[in-house]
């Protein structure tokens, strides 16, 4: 398996810039100071989408208001490294984008995204080789599959 640096990603051409950096919980906060020293924005998206939520007054459209809400927020925090090359943005704590109540397709929107600008999912928890991210709780419940997908991994970043 191929594994990625953040200068890689941020040079890729790929139709797909879609990588994770895998962690286990005690060096998640380290892994999110490792990305953020190398000029790449992390969103903790559990804690923005449920503020988002928190404010929302009506929600009869709550998921093309969630979709819509992730957009302008990847938009707002993508930077280039160094100015030059592709837009990158990480985010992490991804539980509250497979909520049945959003009704999302959380791999959709992932996916769409990268299409335009490099996407780093910092994942805190299991994996199964090679597409499948998921929870150990819920390991055949709850998952996000990028099957169709490239999904690639960086290096170990520290």
């Amino acid at each position: 398996m191929s594994t990625y640096s953040i200068l890689d990603i941020s040079i890729t051409a790929d139709r797909f810039k879609l990588y994770t950096l895998m962690c286990n919980v005690g060096d998640l906060q380290d892994k999110i100071a490792f990305v953020n020293s190398q000029n790449v924005n992390v969103i903790n998206i559990g804690k923005e989408i449920a503020a988002y939520l928190d404010e929302l007054e009506d929600y009869s459209y709550l998921a093309i208001d969630v979709q819509d809400y992730l957009s302008k927020l990847f938009d707002k925090y993508k930077a280039k490294i160094d100015g030059s090359g592709n837009h990158v943005l990480a985010i992490y704590n991804l539980g509250i984008l497979k909520e049945p109540v959003l009704k999302i397709n959380a791999e959709k929107i992932l996916k769409e995204f990268s299409k335009s600008s490099a996407l780093i999912l910092i994942w805190e928890h299991e994996s199964k080789l090679p597409n499948i991210l998921n929870w150990s709780t819920q390991e055949n419940l709850v998952f996000l599959d990028f099957s169709d997908t490239p999904l690639k991994k960086m290096q170990n970043a520290i």
